[in-house]
């Protein structure tokens, strides 16, 4: 059946405890006196295919012979190759027998083909060699010791081969016992050791569940944490492990972290993650947000392993607010699941649209007033958005407008104009006011709150001297820009003092301090010009508080450009934002000599020699009764007389 070796054999070499099919064959390789294992093992090559590690081995024609070689029995072999953890490493629907043989996906998601090493174990071994477990990924720390397992020469840096003759060696010669040894806390010892007690089946954190389902699904967290470095370097802290591990090393400590405090810590794990920018950003679809724990936790599902599709449905129920959940997400797709979305807290904006009867581009306004509690999230171009609405706040809107008032109505009750009506709504002095299609919808509450201000006012007479009603204050301060809207405002924050006259008249009842308005006055003005924009007879005395000018002038600067306008009716109006712009630009000659620092009568001589040029003056403009200076010119000037002062 085989072929008789080309050296006697050795005696039968024993295999040691948590020995490596390779190492074994290494140990027996150098028995026989072969510089290499490769040596041993090209004598296997006629009895059929061999597989990337000889600790893949599986049964058959090839182990067959390498037992005889060895002197072992085919089932010792068995016991050293990765198939001895197939039980509980291969995943298959739970009625299905436990396989024997693990397939090449199962091989390479779980064992390394390098050989890592822990210098320590092999420092102390009566006869060094390598163990199984350290070619398994998911423990890269030495239990036993506490160390990172050493994965590079020391001397060379290269990955440690498996056909190197002395285990304690690398090919270049290096010896293998002096690899940086990188201490691992106790916590993350402890995190380490629980992988061997699931592969053992002494722990299982997940309920009902195999242990090949907590270790495929582990694979799982284990990339979704590898991109979140975020939550890494969380781990890495806490394990003092900054500057010494790779991802995959703290990927997998974080996924069996997140088993042992199963669902808590995966939930948390969940809040971190769906924030992490995914490689398409002008969707924000379920999927995407998760990567692709949705489609395995849904995989996981239709082998009969329900517990982690669990923990995901509810926490997408409660706790995910990033875009809309349909039977379209795959946790959703079965009858029983889908069913399970009526009871989620929160609703999308269309479904939030439909139950106020508001079209769906209105809910997203109402969230940034805060009349709905909701988060929402770009989604594309042309400022769309995504996002939740927090059932319950919908449903007290919802209750709200029941009880309405059109502003007809409220108009009435107030005892004033709808107009006046629409500027306090406009004002935010009557909150959570909706525009339907039905127009707008006032709550009671919100008229409520108004009226319990009026109510409060103490009691007086419209022959007061001092006072005036509503209607005689806005007559006689009306151009300064004094509306019903902005006495109610003075009145509730307390800047006018007022008194009720008549309750029956509601706010036309109310009059108000005649000092106060008074003392008012310019800053009502000032409002309004900062949001209306200042007339020219109006900015002429204002433009430079120390130099008023003729309104003529600033027709010239208008034309020339230097001032921008617009246009209401037959006037121009100058925006506040474009005069802040031009005094930035622009200054006069008594701020021209301050930036100079030099007197009138110099910056005068200046003009006339050419050294500086006014942009509006008598030696550019005729008539002009005063000059003015552009600042970037001043301050150009200022810099080339900056060397001649230090002269």
């Amino acid at each position: 059946m085989t072929s008789s070796p080309t050296r006697p054999l050795p005696a039968r070499v024993a295999p040691l405890p948590g020995e490596s099919l390779i190492s074994l064959v290494r140990r027996t390789s150098r028995a026989m006196g072969y510089e290499s294992p490769r040596r041993l093992v090209a004598l296997l090559a006629n009895e059929g295919q061999l597989p990337p590690h000889l600790n893949e081995l599986v049964p058959g024609l090839v182990l067959d012979h390498l037992a005889a070689l060895l002197r072992q029995s085919t089932k010792v072999l068995s016991s050293l190759a990765v198939h001895c953890y197939a039980p509980a490493l291969v995943l298959v629907p739970k009625k299905k027998h436990k396989p024997r043989i693990c397939d090449s996906k199962t091989t390479l998601r779980y064992f390394t083909s390098s050989g890592p090493i822990c210098p320590l174990c092999l420092e102390q071994d009566a006869i060094p060699h390598e163990r199984l477990l350290w070619s398994f990924r998911p423990l890269s720390v030495c239990t036993k010791h506490g160390h990172l397992l050493a994965g590079r020469c020391p001397k060379c840096a290269r990955p440690l081969r498996w056909d190197r003759q002395d285990v304690s060696r690398c090919a270049c010669g290096g010896l293998l016992n002096n690899a940086n040894r990188i201490t691992v806390s106790s916590y993350g010892v402890d995190l380490a050791k629980r992988y061997h007690e699931i592969l053992l089946g002494e722990f299982s954190p997940l309920s009902e569940m195999s242990p090949a389902t907590c270790f495929w699904w582990a694979g799982q967290l284990a990339a979704a944490a590898a991109k979140t470095p975020a939550w890494l370097a969380d781990l890495a802290t806490r394990l003092d492990l900054e500057a010494s591990t790779n991802v995959n090393t703290n990927a997998w400590l974080a996924a069996v972290e997140i088993l042992v405090d199963w669902p808590q810590r995966f939930e948390d794990f969940l809040d971190e993650f769906q924030r992490i920018d995914k490689h398409k950003t002008t969707s924000t679809g379920v999927g995407r947000r998760f990567g692709t724990l949705l489609r395995q936790a849904a995989r996981l599902d239709d082998m009969g392993y329900a517990a982690t599709g669990e923990v995901l449905r509810r926490y997408l129920l409660e706790r995910y607010d990033g875009g809309h959940l349909s039977s379209k997400v795959c946790l959703f797709a079965k009858p029983k699941d889908r069913a399970t979305l009526d009871r989620q807290s929160c609703i999308p904006q269309t479904k939030a649209a439909e139950i106020l009867g508001l079209r769906h581009g209105a809910i997203a306004p109402l969230i940034e007033r805060g009349i709905l509690t909701g988060r929402l999230h770009p989604a594309g171009a042309n400022g769309r958005s995504v996002g939740l609405v927090l059932k319950q706040s919908v449903n007290a809107l919802q209750s709200d407008l029941k009880t309405a008032l059109d502003v007809k109505t409220a108009a009435s009750r107030l005892g004033i104009g709808h107009h006046a009506v629409l500027e306090l709504i406009h004002r935010g002095v009557l909150p959570r006011v909706l525009r339907t299609a039905k127009g707008w919808q006032i709550p009671r509450g919100s008229l409520a709150e108004l009226e319990s201000v009026c109510r409060r006012l103490p009691p007086g007479e419209f022959s007061d001297p001092g006072w005036l009603s509503l209607r005689q204050a806005t007559r006689q301060f009306g151009p300064e820009g004094l509306t019903i809207g902005g006495l109610v405002e003075f009145i509730m924050t307390g800047e006018v003092s007022a008194r009720m006259a008549d309750p029956s008249r509601y706010l036309n009842g109310i009059v108000v301090s005649q000092d106060d308005l008074a003392s008012l006055a310019p800053t009502v003005r000032n409002r309004r010009s900062q949001v209306n924009g200042y007339p020219l007879h109006q900015l002429a005395h204002i433009l430079f508080p120390d130099r008023p000018i003729k309104p003529t002038v600033l027709k010239k600067w208008i034309a020339r450009g230097y001032l921008k306008a617009r246009r209401v009716g037959r006037a121009r109006v100058v925006s506040s934002g474009e005069v802040e712009r031009f005094r930035s630009e622009y200054c006069l000659a008594d701020e021209a000599c301050r930036m100079l620092g030099v007197s009138r009568s110099t910056l005068s001589r200046w003009e006339v020699e050419g050294r500086i040029r006014p942009v509006y003056g008598k030696c550019v403009t005729p008539g002009a009764g005063f000059s003015m200076y552009r600042r970037g010119d001043l301050t150009r000037l200022a810099r080339r007389r900056s060397p001649r002062r230090g002269k």
